[in-house]
């Protein structure tokens, strides 16, 4: 026993030995500023090849450039200790670049979005929660990923010293620092046409595929720690002059209809002139120069009928289908059909696509939008418009209640009450992902016999994974989908989407039974294109099934995002209602409002009425846009008209300024909680909500 100690003992004390050796023969010294500065490049460097279809050298040598000064920052402070202490700090440091990287990579692969902090942190107990078996499977499959951008840190750990700055030393870095940061801004004006992502078309997302992670970080922590107290800036825009039209005399028999306006009994000027706060007052004069929407035949359509408003998780467009899914086919294709509608990806997944659908304005805040109703009364949303109306309201969610912390957010849209599983509705069954089917079926009974009645459903039947082994309804409806000529990944997702289906079927078969079919009005939208069937690590796809789902070889944004848009009542299926101009969730509200006929102010939202007179747009995050005439995007700032469009001059510039207002406002209406201000004056009770 004895003898196999010592032998033991020998064969540790050996390894020692030539570890101490190896150390010894491979040891190196340098200073921590010039690990990190390596560092900083070399994480940023493998994220922007990562991410980045096509690389532009000048948006390379941004990154770069801003890169190497956060380098020599971070160096500067391990400048201040000596030997033992700056070796610690470096190694810390530079692990910490590497996670963050890490961390906006893995968000990327998933959501195909990089997310600010303010998000990250939002969700980030949801996620760690709901999702920690998938968050482990995707570390170990890109184990090697996490090594690759780690090992600066490890190295150096393990081998490296650190030689310690003198004074005049540290003066050198500062003066660097400041000489790459200066020639950065210098290469985005210059080698870039990105400029504008610094000021108006800031966007966290854009910014880091334009300067890089740590300046879009340093941008976003600037705007968290010091708030910007300037006033809203608007672009004063010149309304285009309509083109005369001549028109026949009417007929003795007709009647010349003179249609109002939808606005509020407000007067915004005299509004701005009482504002205490010079940020209000902005707001109060831009709502004030803005043109409101005229009224018009369909105002009014569905007067005292019953709302069903739905947002579908992971809908889309290809879901529908007349044999496969009957009875959202018949929804829409009876209902109001929308040629051309749009979800845009806002970044942060499900709660930003379910803030557009609900408000109409751009969720610019990303994940904590949602959040942000927990302190304003969002009285632009139906929940409060059809409050006014006397509805019975109530929103119902069949996953978790503090997922995105809807059991706090949705009671201050003006609903009544909010349940989800584990939180008053404790009828479905636990598993992944839950039963649409049976959302309604637990549900319905609860409000059909209250009318009118007001009903708001977040779906999560046709959330991914798209598999028979990690989703329950696929598993369910698998043999529903068996004839569809599709890989398995996208039979997987269609046969999760057949749950969304089920639940319509029942849903009208309910309101048919109780005689209230043509009574009642379902608007059913997507939260966000299916991004689990993009290629991606995260959801265990080895290629883009999305696109084989769209019948493409390749995408764009403006490809990616067309969805489907459901207006449906039984009064209408022999209208034959066609809307054939560029559509997008932000017209979702104004367009309900108005044909409902509840007392709105156009000019506070910023999608449009879709039977109104006025121009259609469609917006992105990145400030790219498309309208009837034609598709600008941002990124590469080329407009392209559609066929047989001429547009008139300096009609991309107003555009682009219009888009540019819209964001302005819709970012500010959060930052400031104007709705607030508005409330006072229209609702000088408020307290009793």
């Amino acid at each position: 026993m004895s003898g196999k100690f010592e032998s033991n003992k020998k064969r540790k004390s050996s390894l020692r030995e030539k570890w101490g050796c190896f150390r010894e023969k491979y040891r190196f010294s340098l200073p921590g500023w010039a690990v990190l500065v390596f560092t900083v490049m070399y994480c940023e460097a493998f994220l922007h090849f990562w991410v980045t279809d096509a690389i532009q050298l000048g948006r390379l040598a941004v990154i770069l450039c801003f890169s190497a000064a956060l380098g020599c920052l971070l160096g500067l402070i391990t400048a201040l200790f000596g030997a033992k202490a700056g070796k610690i700090t470096t190694v810390v440091l530079s692990a910490l670049v590497s996670v963050l990287v890490l961390t906006e990579f893995f968000l990327s692969d998933a959501y195909k979005n990089f997310m600010d902090l303010q998000t990250i942190f939002t969700g980030a107990g949801g996620v760690a929660a709901d999702y920690s078996a998938l968050v482990f499977s995707m570390l170990g499959r890109n184990l090697w990923r996490i090594l690759l951008l780690l090992a600066p840190a490890i190295v150096f750990g393990i081998l490296g010293t650190c030689k310690p700055v003198r004074w005049l030393g540290r003066g050198i870095l500062a003066a660097a620092c400041l000489g790459l940061y200066l020639l950065g801004f210098g290469a985005i004006h210059t080698l870039t046409q990105d400029a504008s992502v610094l000021g108006r078309a800031y966007n966290f997302d854009t910014a880091v595929r334009c300067m890089g992670l740590n300046m879009a970080l340093a941008l976003d922590t600037r705007g968290l720690l010091f708030p910007s107290n300037a006033e809203p800036e608007f672009v004063q825009l010149e309304i285009p002059t309509p083109p005369i039209v001549e028109e026949s005399e009417p007929s003795p028999e007709e009647e010349e209809v003179v249609y109002g306006y939808n606005v509020f009994d407000l007067d915004y000027l005299k509004m701005a002139e009482e504002a205490k706060n010079s940020n209000l007052a902005s707001l109060d004069r831009y709502v004030a120069s803005l043109t409101p929407s005229r009224q018009n035949q369909y105002t009014g359509l569905f007067k005292g009928k019953n709302l069903i408003l739905i947002t579908a998780e992971a809908f889309s467009a290809e879901v529908i289908d007349p044999e496969l899914t009957p009875t959202l086919y018949r929804m829409a294709n009876e209902g109001i059909k929308f040629h051309e509608y749009y979800q845009p990806a806002w970044g942060a997944s499900t709660t930003t696509g379910e803030f557009s659908n609900l408000f109409g304005i751009v969720p610019t805040n990303g994940g904590t939008s949602m959040m942000m109703t927990r302190g304003q009364h969002m009285l632009v949303n139906m929940g409060y418009r059809l409050k006014d109306e006397g509805y019975f309201s109530a929103a119902y969610h069949n996953h978790v209640a503090n997922f995105y912390d809807r059991y706090i957010t949705h009671t201050k849209m003006g609903y009544d009450t909010f349940a989800a599983r584990y939180y008053n509705l404790d009828e479905i069954k636990g598993c992944w992902p839950e039963s649409d089917l049976e959302m309604i079926d637990v549900t319905v009974p609860k409000y059909i016999d209250h009318q009118p009645f007001n009903i708001y459903y977040m779906t999560v039947s046709g959330h991914c994974l798209y598999s028979q082994t990690e989703n329950a309804m696929t598993r369910k409806n698998w043999d529903k989908v068996q004839n569809v000529n599709h890989s398995d990944t996208v039979k997987a997702y269609l046969a999760a989407n057949l749950e969304l289906e089920y639940a319509m079927e029942s849903l009208i078969r309910q309101l048919e039974e109780a005689g209230i079919a043509d009574d009642t009005v379902i608007a059913l939208a997507t939260d966000h294109y299916p991004y689990g069937l993009e290629r991606s690590s995260t959801w265990k796809n080895t290629r883009d099934h999305l696109a084989e789902l769209y019948g493409v070889e390749d995408y764009d944004k403006f490809t990616r995002d067309h969805n489907a848009l459901i207006i449906w009542s039984g009064c209408i299926e022999d209208m034959d209602l066609e809307v054939t101009t560029p559509v997008y969730s932000l017209d979702i509200l104004p367009t309900l409002c108005n044909l409902f006929g509840v007392n709105y102010d156009s000019r506070l939202i910023v999608g449009r009425d879709v039977f109104s007179d006025t121009e259609p747009l469609v917006l992105w995050p990145d400030h790219s846009w498309r309208t009837d005439k034609g598709t600008y995007d941002f990124k590469t700032k080329v407009f392209t008209p559609r066929d047989g469009v001429t547009v008139e001059d300096g009609y991309i510039e107003r555009i682009c300024a219009l888009v540019d207002n819209k964001i302005t406002y819709s970012k500010s209406v959060q930052d400031y909680y104007y709705f607030n201000h508005i409330s006072k004056y229209l609702y000088p009770d408020l307290e009793k909500w």
